[in-house]
């Protein structure tokens, strides 16, 4: 197996089941992952939007009534990656659902596998396998891309210039695990957290580190002499300041920070501060605004690959600096999308 041939591999293995886990709004700590339960009913509803895609099954009782469930799973984009463009619940229509409760015991779950009415299963995570069908009669949501497509982004990219995508195999995916030297005072706040607040399933964006744990593509982009990174998560936009004048830092804060960037030989090393954004991971973990990142994008020889290493400077919440890692590939035809949060 070639390089190329082993970088679409991966990607084909790219984080779906994950993503309802990791990804723009984390239901980290909603649903029990270790345990499964089974419904069957008919759809009343479906959002089919972005940051997950949510649909409700009415479940018959014991006392003869219904009861909605909620499903979630996870992002349109994540679907739409996959050829899923259309929804493919209808409401009206008997389907049955595997997925994991509620740490709540509300009647919600993340949702698995889903069988359709026509007697096809589709299963979410690309790490799963069937529960309702023979294999044969099942769909494993993979990349689809044409290959016009693949030619025009294999002409179009140059050097960092192109779209990168999360890799599931990355030991480091999700960067963000805990384990931080974090103070007292932080780990006092960290207790107080609440993993199941409404607000974490509203639309609101990412701020620096945090963003850059995406499961989503994005892509570098030139503007004049400066460097953008285009996001499909949130629609974001960050401005990678290269030049003299860029280097001058403002008296502003902003919830992504202010970037300024250099090149290292082959490497683009970007140093961000003056951020303004409270949460720096998914579990809880808070940041001051006197926190500093240096960052390193590094592409690899056969460019197939972008290694990335981020320094984290903030003696108000940890207690010395430390370094997170992980990598991004590129596969020819991933676009980024529109994100267009819904609630």
């Amino acid at each position: 197996m070639n390089r190329f041939t082993q970088c679409i591999f991966l990607l084909l293995i790219c984080c779906l089941g994950s993503a309802s886990i990791h990804a723009h709004h984390s239901t980290t700590g909603y649903y029990d992952r270790k345990d499964f339960i089974e419904i069957e009913g008919t759809v009343s509803s479906v959002l089919w939007r972005n940051p997950h895609v949510k649909f409700a099954v009415e479940v018959a009782n014991d006392s003869g009534g219904v009861t909605e469930w909620e499903v979630e799973l996870a992002a349109l984009s994540i679907f739409r990656s996959r050829g899923f463009g259309e929804q493919f619940l209808h409401v009206g229509e008997p389907v049955k659902v595997l997925g994991n409760p509620a740490f709540n015991g509300s009647d919600e779950m993340g949702g698995a596998n889903i069988l359709l009415a026509d007697g096809q299963e589709i299963i979410i995570s690309l790490r799963g396998t069937p529960h309702f069908t023979d294999p044969n009669r099942s769909i494993v949501l993979t990349p689809k891309y044409t290959k016009q497509v693949e030619q025009e982004a294999r002409e179009k990219a140059e050097g960092i210039y192109r779209v990168w995508s999360t890799v599931l195999n990355d030991p480091s995916f999700p960067m963000f695990k805990g384990g931080y030297p974090i103070t007292e005072a932080t780990a006092e706040i960290k207790a107080k957290w609440d993993p199941l607040a409404a607000e974490r399933f509203e639309c609101w964006e990412k701020g620096m580190p945090y963003l850059m744990i995406t499961p989503h593509p994005f892509e570098f982009i030139r503007d004049g002499e400066d460097i953008l990174m285009k996001f499909e998560e949130d629609d974001a936009i960050r401005r990678i300041h290269m030049t003299e004048k860029g280097a001058e830092v403002p008296d502003e804060y902003f919830h992504r920070g202010y970037s300024v960037g250099k090149w290292e030989a082959d490497t683009l090393v970007v140093e961000t501060t003056n951020i303004n954004a409270p949460n720096f991971d998914d579990a809880g973990t808070p940041q001051s605004k006197n926190i500093r990142l240096v960052e390193r994008f590094n592409l690899t020889e056969d460019e197939q690959r972008l290694d990335y290493k981020i320094a984290v400077f903030d003696l108000d919440t940890f207690t010395k600096p430390f370094e997170l890692t992980r990598f991004w590939a590129w596969v020819p035809g991933r676009e980024v999308g529109e994100w267009k949060c819904e609630t």
